[in-house]
C-alpha cells in the first residue's frame, strides 16, 4: 500500500458505521489539505514524502458540520486551529516528524450542534459506538502503528474498549487524574501490538498540562517524556 492509498481506502469502508444517529451527518467528502480524517485525508500534506504513516493520532470526533463547512468553503482552515498549533509545537519538540503521522478519530461523523467541544453525541447511541468501535479496530489493523497518541479523555475510552486488559486503568478513568499510567507498552489490539500514551486534548492543552505528571516529570515535560519513551521502548 502507498500513502496517498490510505486515506481512501479507509473512507471507503466508513458506510460499515451507519446508521449514523440524528445528531451526527456522515462526512460527504475528504477535505484536500491538511485535516483530520475523515473530514480530511489525515495526513501532513504541507510537504511531498512516501512515507508510509506509524504513528496513529486519535481524537474524539472532526467537528461540527458547521466547522467542517467553513473549511469546505475555505472561510477557515484546519491547521490554523489551537489543536494543530499545540501538535506542531508538541510534535517538534518530542522529535516526531508529523509525516509519519496519521491523524484519526475514534468517532466517524460530524455533529449536528452548535458547539463542537464536550462529549460528542453519538456517544448516547450505543450501537453506533460499536460499530465506530469497530472501525477504529480496522483503522488499527490497516495502518499497523507502532504507536498510537490519543487526545483528550473521550478517545481514551474507546481505545480502552479494544484492549480487555492492558487499557483497564484507562476505561475506568473519568479524568486525567484517575490515569495510573499515561503511556502503556505493548498493547494487544487482537492482531497487533503498540505502545501507547494518552495526551490532553491539544485545544485545551495551556489549561490542563500542568496537571500531567511522568516519573520524576511535571508539564510539558511529563507528556514529552512519555512520548519519547514510548518511541524508544
Amino acid at each position: 500500500m502507498f500513502r496517498n492509498d490510505l486515506p481512501s481506502l479507509l473512507f471507503e469502508k466508513i458506510y460499515k458505521v451507519e446508521p449514523y444517529p440524528d445528531s451526527v451527518e456522515p462526512v460527504p467528502r475528504m477535505i484536500e489539505e491538511t485535516a483530520f480524517f475523515p473530514g480530511g485525508k489525515g495526513l501532513w500534506m504541507e510537504n511531498t514524502t512516501n512515507i508510509l504513516p506509524s504513528i496513529l493520532v486519535l481524537g474524539q470526533d472532526f467537528s461540527a458540520l458547521k466547522e467542517y463547512l467553513k473549511i469546505v468553503n475555505s472561510k477557515s482552515k484546519d491547521l490554523e486551529c489551537p489543536t494543530w498549533r499545540n501538535i506542531i509545537k508538541l510534535f517538534k519538540e518530542a522529535d516526531i516528524s508529523l509525516s509519519e503521522c496519521f491523524f484519526s478519530n475514534v468517532f466517524m461523523g460530524l455533529r449536528k450542534t452548535e458547539s463542537m467541544v464536550g462529549k460528542f453525541p453519538g456517544f448516547k447511541d450505543k450501537e453506533f459506538t460499536q460499530r465506530n468501535l469497530e472501525f477504529l479496530a480496522f483503522q488499527i489493523e490497516i495502518i499497523k502503528p507502532k504507536l498510537i497518541i490519543t487526545l483528550g479523555r473521550y478517545a481514551i475510552n474507546m481505545l480502552a474498549n479494544l484492549s480487555s486488559q492492558t487499557l483497564k486503568s484507562w476505561k475506568k478513568a473519568k479524568s486525567f487524574n484517575d490515569i495510573d499510567e499515561a503511556i502503556k507498552f505493548d498493547v494487544e489490539f487482537r492482531n497487533h501490538r503498540c505502545n501507547c500514551v494518552s495526551l490532553v486534548h491539544p485545544c485545551m492543552r495551556h489549561s490542563n498540562i500542568k496537571r500531567r505528571r511522568y516519573n520524576n516529570y511535571m508539564g510539558n515535560h511529563a507528556e514529552l517524556n512519555m512520548l519519547r519513551d514510548a518511541l524508544n521502548q
